[in-house]
């Protein structure tokens, strides 16, 4: 389920070099908590499944100061019964350069387990990829990965930084990014602004964007995804919706706490 939403959040990016890539980061600080409620239709009938949430931690790691980030999906207890999900992602990111230093996955999902870590040397452009998926061995390859892939969680924040709002309508951006072991190219596409109401009541004036994301297991490889994120300084996703194989997926924004700056999208 974290993963679902983890690739629905892969809203834009660059292929370009990291110098162009990222300008800087005034969007998400240290202590920032965003979770989400995950529904799932049912045949003709939405439940709400689990609950995914995102933290980032300013912190020291191996001498260097990084961004420690980090999301957890878990379904609710009465939906475990269908389809138990308990999934962790984290990726440790230069807080300067946004390159990512190491990511490691881990997720259980309905009986299927995956555990997958990524060592980038950027010096080299490659990526030290350990992939394990349920009683299978453990399978190791090392990729080279141009100049801006990045991992599934790093991506998600990355795009906060960029100034979307310039975007004009119908515009196409590509993103690199690395899933397990293999890189893959998704673009989004611009589709203007619309107000979204939560399920709290809150109104939002948000950017709205169409994904096209990767053909397999989950999507069709259309434009199966569309994601509202707050027209502000944040970038906060509010809402999501996507189209999968067996279904549809919505999640709707739960909690937000230690936000950087003020929620001007906010519709008083």
């Amino acid at each position: 389920m974290s993963r679902n939403i983890l690739l629905l959040m892969l809203i834009s990016s660059s292929i370009a070099g990291f110098s162009q890539c990222f300008s800087g980061n005034d969007v998400f600080g240290h202590g920032e908590q965003i979770s989400y409620t995950v529904s799932y239709n049912w045949g003709p009938v939405w439940v709400d499944a689990g609950l995914v949430t995102f933290s980032s931690v300013a912190e020291e790691r191996q001498g260097k100061q990084v961004w420690h980030l980090k999301s957890t999906g878990k379904t609710f207890p009465s939906y475990d019964v269908l389809f138990k999900v308990r999934d962790t992602y984290e990726a440790w990111i230069d807080p300067v350069t946004f390159k990512t230093a190491e990511f490691r996955r881990y997720i259980y999902e309905g009986g299927y387990t995956l555990q997958n870590t990524l060592v980038f040397d950027h010096t080299k452009g490659s990526v030290l990829a350990n992939t394990k998926s349920n009683n299978n061995p453990m399978r190791t390859d090392t990729l080279k990965v141009r100049p801006c892939t990045f991992d599934m969680l790093g991506a998600v924040y990355y795009v906060r930084t960029m100034d979307l709002a310039k975007m004009k309508p119908e515009t196409r951006q590509p993103v690199n990014v690395l899933i397990d072991d293999s890189v893959y190219q998704i673009y989004i596409r611009f589709a203007g602004r619309e107000v979204v109401e939560n399920t709290d009541g809150k109104r939002y004036s948000c950017l709205k964007f169409h994904a096209k994301m990767v053909g397999g297991t989950i999507f069709k490889g259309e434009e199966d995804v569309t994601v509202w994120v707050t027209d502000d300084r944040n970038k906060i996703p509010v809402y999501i919706e996507a189209n999968i194989q067996i279904g549809t997926i919505k999640a709707y924004l739960k909690d937000r706490k230690g936000i950087k700056n003020p929620v001007t999208s906010e519709i008083k």
